[in-house]
């Protein structure tokens, strides 16, 4: 039939949609001229081509682990992008607190990184996080090893207290009835505190739950989730978007209290330092990113969302040790004590000649932010903090593979290769993942009616029936008619002429020929 339909045909749809009880428009129904030519674009917007590295650019970004991600990514048949951006927010949570850095006074920075790759269902997301992960369960393994063992000592110990502890309160009640003072508890009457399970990695959790983790590990948590789009858009579906102010806080590290359900007591965390991992599609982002609104959250994600690479069969070994030992050496990195005897961060200074080029960099994310709006800008806005964190990274990075000095400083070269790969390269990438989010608002909100279409399968659709439904962002005429507007450009709905006179309310037939084209 093509992209266009002569108003007979669309006559006769609608009689047929009618005797199967779907529609009450009547046998009348005749939209003026043909549909205009179906524009899909509304809901699957044309997006930029994928930016790509030169293998130059790619080995001063990721120095002495630049060969690695290139052999992981080619073993796992997935784009190098997935890998180095999964390396990254791993040991962002490995570092976690240890180590923060500091731009200058009255400005830190932790080195959490979220991290989302977008692509088809083949294109090897989730390959690519496993080579990054693989490793990770490992040392989680082996920390839970080491807590069942420690957690038997301390069940033995806590026995043999409690026998200490009886026979003391023995003594006590003995002392009180003829009139004695009561001893002291002994020491070996109480095991002390039970020893806690380390981990990194965590999948599904309530932010209840992860606050919990989060007061006894201290130094910081991955959240790995296969899908992220599900799960970003269960806050806004399951309590309101209640959620949402704690993973904003998760990701500045900053103090958080959390109530209990079923205890008094609160979960207090002193630095909430969670880094956020996982896959998306194309099409599930873009739905989610036309029906959210933006607070924020999405805004502080580094995505990539490369071109598909060829089918070919690996020849080299992937070598997970190497992985492995720097993971565990950025494991190994210890906070400071304060004088109160308590956990803090290690302070990483940027030196002067960093400091400048953070200070250019700024200039240069402002300069950028003129030409966007919305989601886009709010996301570059954010680039010069998260170019200090990509630095901060990279610097330990380097450290935990070549088992080079400690780190004390970042430096400008540090600085560098963090603002070249997100200002330079992420930066387009996020163009490209989210153009649905940063088109004018009547196209964005013509996207979101054309998901209720597609999703509803509507054969008419009203601004009333937009109305009832209570969206932000589309509840009065004046937001909802430019909409409308662009839909009927697009050929998605046709005005349905009235059959009477006066002005009674606009009923729109949709296009009978979505039905087929998704």
């Amino acid at each position: 039939m093509g992209n266009r339909q002569s108003s007979g045909d669309v006559v006769m749809y609608m009689q047929e949609k009618k005797n199967n009880g779907a529609a009450t428009t009547a046998t009348s129904f005749n939209p003026a001229g043909d549909w205009a030519k179906l524009d899909l674009s509304i809901i699957r917007p044309e997006r930029p081509p994928a930016p790509e590295m030169t293998i130059d650019e790619f080995e001063t970004v990721f120095g002495s682990w630049a060969s690695w991600l290139r052999t992981a990514a080619e073993v796992k048949g997935a784009h190098v992008d997935f890998v180095s951006l999964a390396l990254l927010c791993t040991a962002s949570a490995i570092i976690g607190n240890t180590r923060w850095a500091v731009p200058w006074e009255g400005w830190k920075e932790p080195p959490i990184l979220w991290g989302m790759l977008i692509g088809d269902p083949s294109s090897g997301k989730s390959p690519a996080l496993d080579a990054i992960l693989d490793p990770v369960k490992e040392i989680d393994n082996a920390l839970s090893a080491e807590y069942l063992t420690e957690r038997k000592k301390w069940v033995d110990k806590d026995e043999v207290a409690k026998l200490y502890e009886a026979k003391w309160k023995a003594e006590v009640k003995a002392n009180i009835g003829v009139g004695e003072d009561a001893p002291a508890k002994p020491r070996n009457a109480e095991a002390g505190p039970p020893p806690v399970r380390g981990r990194i990695r965590i999948t599904d959790t309530t932010t209840e739950k992860a606050a919990d983790l989060m007061s006894n590990v201290w130094r910081g948590l991955l959240l790995s989730r296969d899908e992220l789009s599900g799960w970003l858009g269960s806050m806004d579906r399951y309590n309101g978007g209640g959620d949402r102010p704690f993973w904003l806080e998760a990701f500045g590290g900053r103090s958080f209290t959390v109530d209990r359900k079923n205890c008094p007591e609160p979960v207090i965390v002193d630095h909430l330092s969670i880094s956020i991992l996982g896959g998306t599609q194309p099409d599930k982002l873009d739905s989610l990113l036309l029906n959210s609104d933006d607070d924020g959250l999405l805004a502080r994600f580094l995505t990539v969302y490369p071109a598909k690479v060829p089918l070919s069969r690996p020849v080299a070994r992937l070598d997970t040790a190497t992985a492995l030992r720097a993971m565990e050496r950025l494991r190994a990195l210890e906070p400071t004590i304060d004088d109160q005897g308590e956990k803090r961060p290690v302070f990483l200074q940027l030196d002067l000649e960093a400091q400048d080029s953070l200070q250019a960099f700024r200039q240069k994310c402002r300069d950028w932010e003129q030409d966007t709006s919305g989601l886009m800008k709010s996301h570059i806005g954010k680039l010069p903090g998260i170019a200090v964190r990509v630095a901060t990274v990279l610097a330990l990075l380097d450290y935990a593979i070549d088992s080079a000095p400690a780190v004390h400083t970042i430096n400008a070269i540090h600085l560098g290769r963090a603002c070249s790969y997100v200002g330079e390269h992420l930066r387009k990438h996020a163009h490209r993942a989210y153009g649905a989010a940063s088109m004018p608002p009547e196209v964005r909100a013509a996207g979101r009616i054309g998901e209720i279409i597609k999703g509803e399968g509507m054969s008419q659709i009203s601004t009333r029936e937009i109305q009832r439904r209570g969206l932000a962002g589309l509840q009065s005429t004046k937001e909802i008619s430019p909409a409308f507007t662009v839909l009927q450009d697009a050929g998605w709905i046709a005005l349905i002429p009235p059959s009477r006179p006066g002005r009674p309310p606009k009923n729109y037939a949709v296009n009978p020929l979505l039905e087929t084209a998704f």
